[in-house]
């Protein structure tokens, strides 16, 4: 799922739970104190909430859609505080700033919480009588003090937040050994350069010549190391736009995108120049060579990757078995 995606998603919940909330106050309102204290701050909801409900039916850049909708709360309490001032309404307000971190998005919980302190000036020095009848003057600092502690805390929480699927992500879509994507990325990287339309896309398949030899002589962990090295020394080159995925042991896969065929021949010079390097580890110098084979399509939109892995493990067959022949194996 892509930012907008998400954040239509967000903007779909965000809206429902201001709904169902609204319907529940208005229910108990009538309850308590009869159907006329409801208007008129009804008919700015219902005109907020019908812009709501189209922005988010015609998906009208969510981005905006979000700010939209949390400025909207605060200048709806606003209205609501100025017609009715009633302490229950100004506790309602402070809802706004914890809805508004449903969106893990610091600027736009610095706004609430700068629009939740704007609002409790208004309410303490306007509407003070109405308010806070037994409440000082000089406790306007504990309000203030809340309100910036509260948007602390939830600026807090949004960073570990973010922390935490930070790490569930690198566990998701890397290889804990060399930190190179995993079969996973690669396919999510695959169909977004699908979606964004690339004019071409290539696979470059990579397989390590005599890797188990080097496991069994040096050790599985003299091995670990090589490979880390071994993509290291890959990543150096590539482009930023270039993805290098660990399919598993010894073979590795690169995704590159709008390149040309002049292009990629000189990323496979780039590749065999990493390998006739040798790799100091240990005090040990040990020489890696590696069978290469590539595929390669201008026909994005057709592109399967599976089979374009297919085409290319194929030609790095083809090349592994001229090796043998020539004895550079």
């Amino acid at each position: 799922m892509n930012g907008n995606e998400s954040i239509h998603r967000l903007n779909t919940i965000l809206f429902i739970l201001i709904t169902v909330f609204y319907f529940v106050h208005v229910i108990i309102n009538i309850l308590i104190e009869g159907f006329g204290s409801v208007f008129p701050p009804a008919f700015l909801f219902i005109v907020f909430d019908i812009i709501f409900l189209l922005l988010i039916y015609k998906k009208i850049e969510p981005q905006i859609t979000m700010y939209v909708i949390v400025i909207s709360m605060y200048i709806y309490f606003y209205y609501l505080l100025s017609d009715s001032p009633f302490l229950v309404n100004y506790l309602f307000m402070w809802l706004a700033l914890p809805l508004s971190t449903i969106y893990e998005n610091t600027k736009l919980v610095m706004i609430a919480g700068i629009a939740s302190i704007i609002i409790t000036f208004y309410a303490f020095f306007y509407l003070h009588n109405e308010i806070f009848p037994n409440v000082v003057m000089e406790d306007f600092i504990y309000l203030i003090l809340f309100g910036v502690f509260m948007t602390a805390f939830l600026l807090l929480f949004i960073h570990k937040i973010r922390k935490v699927k930070n790490s569930l992500k690198e566990l998701a879509y890397k290889d804990p050994l060399t930190g190179a994507a995993n079969r996973l990325l690669l396919k999510e990287k695959f169909d977004l350069l699908k979606s964004i339309k690339v004019h071409s896309i290539a696979i470059v398949f990579i397989d390590m010549n005599g890797f188990k030899r080097i496991n069994d002589t040096y050790g599985h962990e003299v091995g670990d190391q090589l490979l880390e090295r071994f993509v290291s020394r890959l990543n150096d080159f590539l482009r930023d736009t270039d993805l290098l995925c660990r399919l598993g042991g010894d073979e590795f896969i690169i995704l590159s995108s709008n390149i040309d065929i002049e292009n990629l021949e000189s990323l496979l010079e780039k590749i065999q120049l990493v390998l006739d390097k040798p790799m100091n580890m240990n005090n040990l110098e040990i020489k890696v060579s590696a069978s290469i084979g590539w595929s390669y399509s201008t026909e994005v939109s057709n592109a399967d990757l599976e089979d374009m892995i297919k085409e290319a493990d194929k030609a790095m067959y083809k090349a592994k078995g001229s090796e043998l022949l020539s004895g550079d194996l």
